[in-house]
């Protein structure tokens, strides 16, 4: 009977314990699904918020393509609030921030209510489009970057703005800008890599932060960009009405001219030219692979291309519409002009002072510029590799609204005393060293480092090498994303 009885006590206790673990197991689930149920409500209740905040924005943006621009200027000098209509319970105040070549800019801020108190903002920059294609206004706003833009020295963006997707290191001297976005902090990026040195002065930094946050940007695909380029200006070779042994040596104008309309093949050698103050003139010169083409004194090129290896002017050169086309090197070891024309090649070198007006440079791998060469007209440097402005360049002309576009799969790196009227596509890191001013915009798939006295004034260039929008109707987004939620 003890043992019986010690058993049933057993069994109890048993019981006993099973049940208060049962007990124990429910009130958990039933804390659960209650937390699960309030976390539910509160996410519920931020994305009512949220598209709130989004539809407020997105009524401005149609209340800016019904007005004209000079009432849209006019109505949205101070900023102008307004309640959403309906059952969207959020408002949104449109300003207008100022005009640039592409249009007129406006500031869109949106606050989106939800149940349980809950707020999401929304801020976008938009423009308002002046008409017809242009390029795109991302390229003339100033600075922008996918990676971290350091500042070490005076800057100061004029009509413009800095963006950058990674953050801010700003050091020694004094950095100013009419407008500053960024995707920073976020979880992804740490509020350490967005931050203001205390060395540095500035205008946009509040708490070492930047004070308005945004969507990140993405600066496009460059290479595809520069397949679509390659495409556009690398001329294949004619056939041939005439074949020629090499190697060759033009001494005068009368062997120049016997080529003249004509399509000239050459094979087994190079082509020396050395007629002082010559003209090529009408003539498509293809030379075998592997053979080039050298040029000893001064010489002008006219409504001529060459396809060979290597092409190298020792002397002065003029070219006007013409177009080289090398699998090697392009070089001008002295002084030269370019009008009209298309040089394609490997490397492209500039050695001495030289104008470079209306053409295109494509380099499959580098382009350098030694000396101090002045750009002008609608010119496009596209480099699958870097590009370095070394020395005095002066790229400071402007006529009328064309510039020069630099795109670069690599870096572009100025060194000296170098002024620019161009906009700047950079796939690696853009970098100043030196005291340096632009009219244009810069915007980067790296970071861009400024390490001397910089001054940026954004400035709506075209150039038809540039990706393009058409701003004929609405608005064109600049930046739109999340400043805060609660």
């Amino acid at each position: 009977m003890k043992t019986r009885q010690g058993n049933q006590g057993f069994v109890l206790a048993a019981a006993l314990s099973v049940s208060v673990l049962i007990l124990l197991l429910g009130f958990a689930m039933s804390s659960l699904a209650s937390a699960s149920l309030k976390t539910s409500g509160n996410e519920l209740a931020r994305l009512q918020a949220k598209y709130a905040a989004e539809s407020g924005v997105d009524l401005a943006m149609a209340e800016l393509q019904a007005m004209q621009p000079e009432a849209a200027r006019t109505y949205y000098a101070a900023p102008v609030q307004t309640d959403c209509p309906g059952d969207l319970d959020c408002t949104y105040k449109i300003a207008y921030t100022d005009s640039t070549e592409s249009g007129d800019v406006y500031r869109i801020e949106s606050v989106g209510s939800g149940p349980k108190s809950a707020e999401y903002e929304v801020v976008a920059l938009v423009i308002k489009g002046a008409g017809g294609t242009q390029t795109n206004p991302w390229f003339t706003l100033g600075l922008v970057s996918e990676g971290t833009v350091e500042v070490n020295g005076w800057t100061t963006i004029e009509d413009g703005g800095l963006h950058g997707n990674a953050g801010y290191r700003i050091g020694t001297g004094r950095f100013s800008a009419d407008t500053v976005t960024a995707s920073c902090p976020s979880e992804e990026i740490p509020a350490s890599q967005c931050t203001c040195f205390a060395a540095g002065r500035n205008n946009f930094c509040d708490g070492r932060e930047p004070a308005e946050v945004v969507d990140p940007v993405d600066v496009g695909d460059i290479s595809a960009y520069l397949d679509d380029l390659w495409a556009k200006y690398d001329l294949a070779a004619p056939v041939a009405d005439t074949t020629v042994r090499g190697p060759v040596y033009i001494r005068s104008q009368e062997e120049l001219d016997a080529w003249a309309g004509r399509t000239v093949r050459v094979s087994g050698g190079n082509v020396y030219i050395n007629v002082p103050g010559g003209t090529l003139r009408d003539l498509n010169l293809v030379l075998e692979d592997g053979y080039s083409v050298e040029v000893d004194s001064p010489l002008v090129v006219e409504n001529s291309n060459i396809w060979a290896s290597d092409l190298t002017f020792l002397g002065n050169a003029e070219v006007r519409s013409s177009g080289f086309y090398l699998d090697g090197t392009l070089a001008f070891r002295g002084t030269s002009d370019s009008y009209d024309s298309v040089y394609v090649a490997d490397t492209i070198d500039f050695h001495g002072t030289s104008t470079v007006d209306s053409t295109k440079l494509l380099s499959t791998g580098d382009f350098d510029d030694h000396g101090a060469v002045t750009y002008s007209g609608e010119t496009t440097v596209a480099t699958r590799g870097d590009v370095a402005f070394h020395g005095a360049t002066d790229l400071s002309a402007l006529e009328n609204e064309d510039g020069l576009a630099v795109i670069a799969e690599g870096d572009v790196t100025f060194s000296g005393r170098n002024d620019t009227v161009g906009i700047f596509w950079v796939g690696g890191d853009f970098r100043i060293n030196g005291t340096k001013r632009i009219i244009g915009g810069v915007l980067s798939q790296s970071d861009i480092d400024l390490n001397g006295n910089t001054t940026i004034q954004a400035y709506g260039l075209q150039n038809d090498d540039l990706p393009q929008v058409d701003l004929l109707d609405g608005v064109y987004v600049l930046s739109r994303g999340a400043v805060s939620e609660d």
